[in-house]
């Protein structure tokens, strides 16, 4: 497989009604598939809303739940990622992003940073994700998943990367934070900043999909793009407003980078474990 067609969803939602958004993403996912793409990603909580708080509970469900078969029956022609509540086998709850692929679902990952600081009060409602892993599709590779908060973490896009995937998604639900002057916000620089260095020193395609609209007190601001392994931005979508564009996500790209420039060959993982013991030991020894 060298190259996939990706379409990103920037998209608003409405919050805790399940049904309206999912009829938004079968109306989506079947324009995807019509138009020849092999994947689409949508938002984090792109199934729910963001701002659910109590009603996390409620809205949580397991990955094989039969409301969610719209989702695996059009699965059979394209590869869904999309943001939920997922109840866990032992009813823990948790912001996850779900994919769908050959008519069968399954967990693809549980948001591990989950903030509670400034606006922010994930802790509060979730349960808090324990593994980084790869998920292989047949239609668009290995794929590393990221919810928002997440890649802000280098550990999780080093392990994604180092696991083989050459795709790593970010689902975001990205709100506007007030700060002094004019001009870009700082949080979109600020993101802009974190996915073209992670590209580029991953040498591999970084998808940061965001959603727009209002939630309460939060104003989502889009901007969602797909850059290349070199640093440069592929494709993006307008700041506030819902857009859809796709992305041909070329692994020969991959390759090319990585003959040019070895520094994500070069790492030393086994020295860096090493070293990550050593560090963890002496901090709890102390």
């Amino acid at each position: 497989m060298l190259k996939s067609k990706l379409r990103i969803v920037q998209a608003d939602c409405t919050l805790a009604n399940f049904e309206e958004n999912l009829e938004r993403h079968v109306r989506s996912i079947e324009a995807a598939i019509r138009d020849g793409a092999e994947a689409i990603a949508f938002p984090e909580l792109s199934l729910t809303g963001y701002n659910v708080q109590d009603a996390a509970q409620d809205m949580a469900m397991h990955i094989d739940d039969r409301r969610l078969d719209p989702l695996r029956e059009l699965s059979r022609d394209i590869c869904i990622f999309c943001g939920g509540i997922e109840l866990s086998d032992d009813y823990g709850v948790y912001n996850s992003a779900f994919m769908f692929e050959d008519g069968v679902g399954r967990s693809v990952h549980r948001k591990i940073y989950l903030p509670t600081y400034g606006m922010f009060e994930e802790l509060r409602y979730f349960s808090a994700g324990r593994q980084i892993e790869t998920v292989n599709s047949r239609r668009i590779g290995k794929v590393g998943v990221a919810i928002c908060e997440d890649f802000w973490h280098m550990s999780v896009p080093y392990l994604l990367a180092h696991q083989g995937a050459k795709l790593l998604l970010v689902m975001m639900s990205s709100p506007l934070r007030l700060s002094p002057g004019q001009g870009v916000p700082a949080i979109v620089t600020q993101w802009q900043t974190i996915a073209t260095t992670t590209a580029f020193l991953f040498s591999c395609y970084v998808a940061c999909i965001n959603r727009v609209g209002n939630e309460d007190s939060f104003t989502y601001w889009g901007n969602s793009a797909v850059t290349a392994p070199d640093g440069t931005v592929a494709a993006s979508a307008p700041m506030f407003s819902e857009h859809t564009f796709d992305a041909m996500i070329d692994y020969s790209m991959v390759k090319r980078v990585r003959l040019q420039s070895s520094h994500f060959l070069d790492e030393d993982i086994r020295l860096f474990a090493t070293e990550l013991e050593r560090i963890t030991e002496t901090t709890r020894r102390g």
